[in-house]
């Protein structure tokens, strides 16, 4: 999956994505939706509103249980759309339970599916389980504002992915997308060009009372003397926890911040594939966390803990810095947040900043099932939550309650609107982000001024620190767009990758705890002959070729910076 989808989520700060949380109740069961008393009828659609299941795949998604109450978010998509949605989102082993469910004699297939990362959308459509939504909205909603407005340039990503137009991607940015939306101040082009979630946050009062500087915080040495004087201080008689790391999926956050931060690139020098994992900079990458750990800097615990336990040790105010994905920062709640940007690795290397000159498909992939009873409600659905209405009422709740508007049509969040989007999880004001599109949120809403909250500029300054740095080289990582079926569902390409990825994140965890330095050369060692065995060779060969192909298309020539 493309993650340069992240490193737009700062934008406009109105899709609270430090709200996704590991909240996990009701989280693994099919929830009816709540009935009130005395439903009103609508103009708009029938006095029965069908009842359809929402299958998703993104265990920390926590949507409220659904309610046709009026002048409540699900209640006003209901009576504009007269649908209401039973969720089914499985705390874990979300596409293990889809693959089984696709191939089931059973009925119960769900009748709106959202899924995340490049191969289980793809298994959908090859087993012919979704909708094409060209055809889809031709069929059945022929006046969808979606057949004349969805971004041309996001299309054509995902014809190149699946064969066709098959999902609505989360999170979108694109040129096309902007022209339909134009952004409503030039705030939010600088915020395009260096906003980055993955980064490192620190707590400004902890900064403070420890006497250290943030300029102290640009080096590799200079934070690891941080951390080792913190050590030991407190916070409300509790002890400060010098490093927080991202839990369980450091290696996918902490460590990719650490690797670009250190300027690790998968090109080489000579402009060939080389897979990350086995660059010098994603090792030192994992001796700075050897080394974190060899401090005591943070407790090993944190490296199978979920984001609800980062979420508690964050809003404890104890943490000093966190190393991971900043959308987990509850800038919300914390106003101290500031960040020294780039942490310059002690070889002297350059970091480095990853942008994409074409767009993506978006993050959420949210697909229509062909087996689906209503299909003319959801084609009307799909067409009003990506119309400005919809995405309005979905983001920023009811006018007048929850937001105001002036005179140019710009949206501010009132303070219920504030608080009901920090409650989103009951309220549901901001939590279908599976329809956030970025250029719609530049659009209606205007650059921050103040510099606490949520979208305030605490946040845009930390998450475009790293951007901002004069030591980061930028280079465009469109030239490593690899084709639809290049992974394809049981490849080999797909196979091999897969035992490089289970095998890198068992063994990096060794690495971080070795008892001593030669026991981590040791381990590293073993680590470099067991990728080669597991043919990171023969997969770097196949990437090469699909890297000197499309770099030859786009006219694009990347070269790595560093080794």
């Amino acid at each position: 999956m493309k993650l340069k989808v992240f490193s737009i989520l700062a934008l406009a700060g109105a899709v609270a994505l430090s709200g996704c949380s590991a909240n996990q109740a009701g989280s693994g069961t099919n929830t009816e939706p709540a009935q009130p008393e005395n439903t009103e009828t609508s103009s708009e659609t029938s006095a029965e509103p069908a009842n359809l299941t929402w299958f998703a795949t993104t265990g920390f998604w926590n949507p409220p249980q659904w309610t046709t109450e009026s002048a409540t978010v699900m209640g006003e998509m209901t009576k504009k759309t007269g649908l209401t949605f039973s969720f089914n989102i499985p705390a874990q082993d979300g596409d293990t339970k889809l693959n089984l469910m696709m191939v089931s004699s059973s009925d119960a297939f769900p009748d709106v599916i959202t899924t995340v990362g490049p191969d289980m959308g793809k298994k959908l459509v090859e087993a012919g389980k979704v909708w094409e939504l060209e055809e889809f909205l031709k069929k059945y909603d022929p006046e969808s504002h979606l057949l004349k407005d969805f971004p041309e340039d996001v299309k054509q990503q995902m014809n190149k992915h699946y064969g066709g137009w098959y999902a609505i991607g989360s999170h979108m940015v694109s040129d096309e997308a902007r022209k339909t939306y134009p952004p409503s101040s030039d705030y939010f082009a600088d915020v395009a060009k260096y906003a980055e979630n993955k980064g490192v946050l620190v707590n400004a009062n902890i900064l403070k009372e420890a006497g250290i500087e943030l300029s102290d915080l640009k080096t590799e040495d200079g934070v690891l003397a941080a951390l080792e004087k913190v050590k030991g201080m407190k916070v409300d008689g509790q002890p400060v926890i010098p490093l927080q790391i991202h839990g369980k999926n450091y290696h996918g956050e902490t460590l990719q911040f650490l690797q670009r931060s250190f300027g690790a690139m998968p090109i080489d020098k000579d402009g060939k594939f080389r897979n990350i994992y086995m660059s010098p900079e994603n090792k030192h990458a994992i001796q700075f966390l050897f080394k974190a750990a060899q401090g005591g800097y943070f407790d090993p615990g944190q490296m199978t803990t979920d984001n609800a336990a980062i979420e508690a040790n964050l809003l404890s105010k104890r943490v000093f810095m966190f190393i991971g994905n900043t959308a987990q920062g509850k800038f919300d709640q914390l106003d101290f947040w500031v960040s020294p940007g780039a942490i310059l690795s002690n070889e002297g290397t350059k970091p480095v900043f990853l942008f994409w000159s074409e767009p993506g498909r978006g993050w959420m992939q949210t697909m229509i099932s062909k087996s689906t009873k209503e299909p003319e409600k959801l084609a009307k659905w799909l067409s009003y939550m990506t119309s400005p209405e919809g995405m309005t009422l979905n983001h920023f709740g009811i006018e007048g309650v929850h937001y105001t508007k002036d005179d140019k049509g710009l949206i501010t969040r009132t303070e219920d609107g504030i608080q009901a989007q920090k409650d989103s999880t009951k309220t549901a004001v901001d939590i279908f982000w599976q329809f956030a599109n970025m250029a719609f949120l530049e659009h209606v809403q205007p650059a921050p001024t103040k510099r606490e909250g949520a979208g305030g500029l605490i946040e845009m300054e930390a998450k475009t620190a790293y951007g901002r740095s004069p030591e980061v080289v930028r280079y465009d990582a469109s030239v490593l767009t690899l084709p639809g079926d290049f992974y394809a569902p049981g490849s080999k390409n797909a196979q091999i990758r897969d035992q490089i990825q289970q095998f890198y994140e068992a063994q990096v965890a060794k690495m971080v705890m070795a008892k001593d330095e030669a026991t981590f050369d040791k381990l590293y060692d073993e680590f470099v002959a067991k990728m080669k065995e597991l043919k990171v060779d023969e997969l770097d060969a196949a990437q090469d070729a699909e890297l000197q192909k499309k770099s030859q298309e786009m006219g694009v020539t990347v070269k790595g910076v560093n080794s």
